[in-house]
């Protein structure tokens, strides 16, 4: 199987998250976009350092403000 990087995708208050996404995670509340964001990378990079078992487990998360 060959290597592929892992990806993450996140949303506000909208639709569902399109296309493909190892970890996604959707805000529902008041939040910029830029917050979103630098809060979406932090949660993927503590996400990337959990084991297989853990990250199928905790690839949707919903955060709520």
């Amino acid at each position: 199987m060959p290597w592929r990087p892992l990806r993450f995708r996140f949303t506000g208050d909208g639709p569902d998250i399109a296309g493909p996404a190892e970890l996604r995670v959707t805000y529902v509340g008041r939040i910029t976009r830029k917050e979103a964001e630098a809060d979406a990378r932090r949660r993927f990079e503590e996400w990337s350092r959990l084991s297989d078992f853990s990250r199928r487990r905790a690839c949707d998360q919903v955060v709520v403000r």
